[in-house]
């Protein structure tokens, strides 16, 4: 039997890893900090947003590990669309991702809790963000893992909808001004719901293999059809609220750049509206995740440059 070499081991965890998710990641702190640079632009610090980006990319990490291990566990990935993984493919054994389950919990938790402490001298926001951060990590845990995980009953969309919108965007903004703003609802709306498209179109591709095994998804819950219409108000709910956000930000900063970035991005959104129109299969819907994760980067990135320039 052929030894297999380090670099060919290396290259699965990093397939495991699914780096092709950590844009996601990044995105809702890129938007976070340009939102903060719009409020006070002497509020944003270097140290402090490198130091989210890692922390976010440990979260979405140590949820992706866990994913993999969760659902291998339960044989949900056995003949799964799209791309295949670790665990139930039996290229990493369940001993090692459960070791690698456990080295990003720790990761995630230590990032976490010194970036809250560099962050802030307030000791309510301390306390607030140091639980929020235990209870981010509780939640990439949890997806497909434990007794009762939330992604078998349907929650994932809710999840998704809050971290990687209310919590990734205003939690940025907060850690760079220490304050709240009522405005960066909306944008944090969008990437809340943005992110949860990319959720629903991965739950749509899945969803027989889904019902075989009990994974009740939303989609699988309320059927296909409801899920390609929840799919759709998604991308309106997103272009309608950046509309509202770009138009209020034009005529505050009296700069025209965030309708160009709003146009944009509805530019963007009409393309993959029609590419999802056409997305009958599985293979179809697969081929849309990587572009619909792409659009949401592009809208976060492009946001909050308007603001900035």
């Amino acid at each position: 039997m052929q030894e297999v070499g380090p670099a060919f081991r290396l290259r699965i965890w990093f397939q495991a890893a699914r780096m092709r998710t950590l844009p996601l990641a990044f995105a809702v702190i890129a938007l976070g900090s340009g939102l903060a640079c719009y409020h006070d632009k002497s509020s944003f610090k270097w140290s402090i947003f490198l130091l989210a980006v890692l922390t976010s990319f440990c979260y979405q990490i140590l949820s992706n590990y866990a994913n993999d291990l969760g659902d291998g566990i339960r044989g949900t990935d056995t003949d799964k669309q799209g791309e295949q993984r670790a665990v139930a493919s039996g290229a990493i054994s369940e001993k090692k991702m459960r070791n690698a389950v456990q080295l990003f919990t720790l990761l995630a938790l230590t990032s976490g809790a010194f970036l809250s402490y560099l962050a802030f001298e307030n000791l309510i926001l301390n306390v607030l963000f140091q639980s929020l951060n235990i209870l981010a990590v509780w939640s990439a845990r949890s997806y497909t893992l434990g007794k009762n995980p939330y992604a078998y009953w349907g929650g994932g969309d809710v999840f998704v909808f809050i971290f990687f919108g209310y919590v990734g965007v205003l939690g940025s903004v907060a850690i760079h001004t220490n304050s709240f703003y009522v405005l960066d609802l909306l944008p944090a709306s969008v990437a809340g719901a943005m992110s949860a498209a990319v959720l629903t179109l991965n739950n749509l591709r899945d969803i027989e293999g889904d019902k075989r095994h009990g994974k009740i998804t939303l989609v699988v819950r309320y059927g296909y059809l409801w899920g390609r219409g929840y799919f759709k108000v998604l991308l309106m709910l997103s272009m309608m609220l950046n509309l509202i956000f770009a138009i209020i930000i034009t005529i505050e900063s009296l700069s025209y750049y965030p309708l160009v970035a709003h146009i944009l991005f509805q530019l963007l959104l009409r393309f993959l509206y029609r590419k999802f129109m056409t997305a009958d299969s599985s293979k179809k819907l697969d081929a849309l995740l990587k572009p619909t994760a792409l659009v949401t980067l592009l809208y976060c990135v492009s946001t909050a440059l308007s603001m900035v320039l």
